[in-house]
């Protein structure tokens, strides 16, 4: 009894199924936790905090403002940032990169709940670029609905 052609049939049948079934990866919905409460860090004595708006204007646009000024740039951003932490003067070494000191200035961006990703980016670059890295992140507003409300 030769196997050689029910081999064959079986090989056909396996590509034949490959072939025709579904081969699709489901996407499972990934709802992340609302925090219930948040605390703030008092300023210590001598330090300096700036906050980064990132919110809308009365047109439904997206802005970044330093310190409730103008809307900015994300370069004009950077070059504010840069001349803040300069005006500051407080630098400590960057242990990473010993011929470069870092601002001991503290940044805090506040986002609006609607404030796309990409903008919020643009901040923690500017930061990055004038050499401060004591950033924070807060939200600002209220969720329209909140997935783990128990009603």
């Amino acid at each position: 009894m030769d196997m050689t052609p029910m081999i064959d049939i079986v090989f056909l049948l396996i590509v034949f199924f490959m072939v025709v079934t579904e081969l699709t990866v489901q996407q499972a919905v990934v709802v992340l936790p609302v925090a219930s409460e948040a605390t703030v860090e008092e300023p210590q004595p001598g330090s300096r905090i700036l906050f980064v708006n990132v919110s809308f204007n009365s047109k439904g646009q997206e802005q970044i403002q330093l310190m409730n000024g103008p809307p900015l740039t994300a370069e004009e951003l950077e070059l504010s940032l840069r001349l803040e932490a300069e005006a500051y003067g407080g630098w400590e070494d960057n242990p990473n990169n010993p011929t470069q000191k870092l601002s001991t200035l503290e940044v805090t961006i506040r986002c609006d709940q609607g404030a796309k990703s990409g903008n919020i980016h643009k901040v923690f670059a500017a930061c990055s670029k004038a050499r401060i890295f004591k950033v924070r992140c807060a939200a600002i507003g209220e969720r329209f609905e909140d997935p783990y409300k128990v009603e």
